[in-house]
């Protein structure tokens, strides 16, 4: 209001004492050397105060405490989705521990749109960029459950775009992540072998995006439509039935899965738990055009005698980045003699 009287009155006030019809010539003006390094200096200084008092602002905002636990945030059309890289968890609810601090790292599909992650109790927020990861963090000092919302319109369900975030004290957070990794690594059983649909791969149970999963390991390759289009006359076409190594049935996608096929760029995917392994082989062969061969109990059998899946699958040791990079430089440089590591 000041500003705006102020300004008001002296536009007024210099229209009607200045106007043209009263004053023709001015006289003309040779400067001011002390007013003008005084109008040159003191907003420069009082600009320079108001940088630095935000930079440390900002600066808290940025720099994250190296005690952090990572959470990594996926934002799509019109859900949000939650996984914790060190045990391989993935969730449609966001958990964290008390007195905990939380590096939550954002991202959304290259294909998507923008988003932005907001928890209103925490006055945390930052744009979700599509193909970019952005992050911020926080410390939840209090108990209870709340709401996660995106404040950015991202289309006709945005408003529908909710998810919770529960506060839990440490013990129950182990406890949740014991829970959930072993639902990871339960036995597998044959019903999800024959049905796509088994409730264990929804939100209720694993929550496996196994969409989500071919576009992150096998588009690059076999194409966005398994049509082998992203290596050309080297990748197989899943959509006719030549185009299969072994065949579509779900156990046999599950053995090139594990094992990769010997002298070809497919690799296997020890990384992927049984149940990813099965959830990505039901979605490989709906690219198919002609009806897909049946699982029996026989095959089933025969999978799990050969991979030992009716026990609880444990997740496989990480590598630190730089000591697989150290074995790998190792490898190449030993003796073609000598016997692989």
């Amino acid at each position: 209001m000041l500003l705006l009287v102020g300004i008001t009155v002296a536009m007024v006030v210099f229209v009607v004492r200045y106007r043209r019809s009263r004053a023709r010539t001015t006289s003309q003006a040779e400067g001011h050397l002390w007013l003008e390094i005084t109008w040159t200096v003191l907003p420069t200084l009082l600009v320079t105060w108001m940088f630095f008092v935000g930079y440390e602002g900002f600066g808290l905002m940025r720099r994250v405490p190296a005690d952090a636990m990572v959470v990594q945030v996926t934002g799509r059309q019109w859900s949000w989705s939650f996984h914790y890289p060190g045990v391989g968890i993935d969730s449609t609810e966001m958990v964290v521990p008390i007195d905990q601090t939380v590096k939550v790292e954002l991202t959304a599909p290259p294909t998507d749109v923008t988003h932005s992650f907001y928890i209103p109790d925490f006055r945390v927020k930052e744009d979700v960029v599509p193909g970019r990861t952005t992050y911020l963090w926080f410390k939840a000092e209090r108990t209870g459950t709340y709401d996660v919302f995106c404040s950015e319109f991202c289309g006709k369900d945005h408003s529908k775009m909710l998810a919770q975030m529960r506060v839990v004290p440490q013990e129950e957070f182990r406890r949740w992540l014991a829970t959930e990794q072993g639902k990871r690594y339960q036995p597998l059983v044959f019903e999800a072998v024959t049905n796509p649909g088994h409730e264990t791969f929804g939100p209720a149970g694993i929550n496996i995006n196994a969409k989500s999963l071919y576009l992150t390991f096998c588009a690059s390759c076999h194409g966005v439509n398994g049509d082998g289009s992203g290596l050309p006359g080297q990748a197989r076409d899943f959509t006719t039935s030549a185009g299969w190594k072994r065949s579509p049935k779900v156990t046999d996608i599950y053995r090139i899965l594990a094992e990769g096929v010997p002298g070809t760029q497919m690799r296997s995917f020890p990384n992927l738990s049984p149940w990813e392994k099965v959830a990505s082989a039901h979605y490989v062969r709906h690219f198919l055009k002609t009806a897909a061969p049946a699982d029996t109990r026989q095959d089933y059998d025969a999978l799990v005698q050969e991979y030992g899946l009716d026990k609880i699958q444990p997740p496989k040791p990480a590598l630190p980045i730089d000591e697989a990079m150290r074995l790998l430089v190792e490898k190449k440089q030993a003796p073609t003699s000598a016997a692989a590591p």
